[in-house]
């Protein structure tokens, strides 16, 4: 194979789909993948140009030039982009979403979304930034870094607690409301454990770093650190309110239908989606995908009675969905609550 055999797209039209030398025909899905990478990524590169949450607020406080604040917040996008293209694409052929792609992303999620202000967009109607800066009596801006750490490092750390805590919950729940076939064994427990455990893991250093930025505020009382400090709260709340949506949602799910109704790998993918969405615009991805999963689904579901539907996909189109829309959607719904 020569490296002319390789471009994207047009070695795929050079050939005719087939290999040069044995004449094999490709499958159609290499030359779609390509055509899909193509599409999403002008779309990343066009909304990272013109949309006005794209820019991370702090980049432009510590003195970065905006083109360059949007070159970062494009490249950002691409990453989630990326993991949204392959995820789905692997779990439309295979149900699962591998645990390759899903730790190391949540992991690195949290520190690229704050290149990214597009978890922000929902900052009316929830901000950490109210717990750093108050108004006195006399409308005169208070910083009160001591009232956010505490709010910050308890809301996670009680958080982080309860997913620990039910480990025992999950065990008793898909070990007995499951049927015969769909029950977990050792090795599933064992998994999802571990599961648990790394997502606790790569959690804590993120949050770490946030409560570092607010007790030695570098730059100053005023410094830009304010601003990187909530980016970086909303993002681990977003990731925070990913993974427990969804997990929350499969032990309801399989408690009340007796059959496992959230597969593991969506919750491990939904995490690094709502560390860039945020927790307000993860939850319009999580009720995005459950409407386009719902409509596309169903009729797949009675077409073939025996199918399992995969939903990462269907998260994958609503958090694009989010991602594009859901600011507008956010002022139209709650634009009198939000104040907006």
């Amino acid at each position: 194979m020569q490296w002319y055999d390789n471009l994207p797209v047009i070695s795929y039209l050079i050939l005719r789909g087939r290999c040069r030398w044995c004449d094999v025909k490709f499958s159609p899905r290499y030359l779609i993948l390509e055509l899909v990478v193509a599409a999403v990524s002008g779309t990343v590169v066009w909304w990272a140009s013109v949309s006005p949450y794209a820019v991370s607020p702090w980049l432009l406080q510590a003195g970065v030039d905006e083109p360059i604040a949007r070159a970062i917040a494009g490249a950002v996008v691409l990453s989630l982009a990326y993991l949204l293209v392959v995820s789905s694409f692997i779990d439309l052929e295979h149900t699962i979403i591998p645990d390759e792609i899903t730790k190391p992303f949540q992991a690195a999620a949290p520190w690229l979304a704050v290149g990214t202000g597009v978890g922000m967009s929902h900052h009316n109607l929830f901000n950490p930034q109210d717990w750093l800066v108050h108004l006195d009596v006399f409308r005169n801006a208070v910083m009160t870094p001591s009232h956010f750490i505490t709010i910050f490092a308890v809301s996670v750390a009680v958080a982080l607690g309860l997913l620990l805590a039910s480990l025992p919950l999950a065990r008793w729940v898909y070990s007995s409301f499951c049927p015969p076939e769909q029950r977990w064994g050792e090795l599933d427990h064992r998994g999802f454990r571990i599961g648990v455990l790394w997502y606790i893991a790569v959690t804590v250093p993120p949050t770490l770093a946030v409560l570092a930025l607010v007790y030695f505020q570098p730059g100053g009382p005023n410094g830009w650190w304010i601003m990187c400090a909530s980016q970086g709260a909303m993002a681990i709340y977003g990731s925070l309110i990913g993974w427990l949506s969804l997990y929350c949602v499969g032990l309801l799910g399989t408690m009340a239908f007796r059959r496992n109704a959230m597969g593991f790998g969506d919750v491990k993918f939904l995490a690094p989606v709502g560390a860039f969405l945020g927790p307000i615009g993860v939850l319009y991805a999580f009720f995005g995908a459950a409407i386009v999963g719902t409509l596309v689904g169903l009729p797949m579901r009675l077409l073939h009675k025996q199918r399992e539907i995969p939903f990462g996909p269907w998260l994958a189109v609503g958090a694009v969905l989010a991602l594009l829309y859901g600011p507008e959607l956010h002022r139209l719904l709650l634009g009198r609550m939000a104040g907006l």
